[in-house]
């Protein structure tokens, strides 16, 4: 399974992490949750591998 995280930076904003490497930052709460949901989607997810 693929590990997506979400973390706050000092700035107020998130960074999102795909196995432990950042591939998205500087986002808003909601940017980073919708970005988790498509990562973890079926369809998206093949596209990365």
């Amino acid at each position: 399974m693929m590990q997506v995280a979400k973390k706050a930076t000092q700035d107020g904003t998130y960074t999102v992490y795909v196995q432990g490497k950042p591939i998205a930052w500087g986002l808003s709460s909601a940017a980073a949750d919708r970005l988790i949901v498509r990562l973890r989607s079926p369809a998206d997810r093949s596209a990365l591998a």
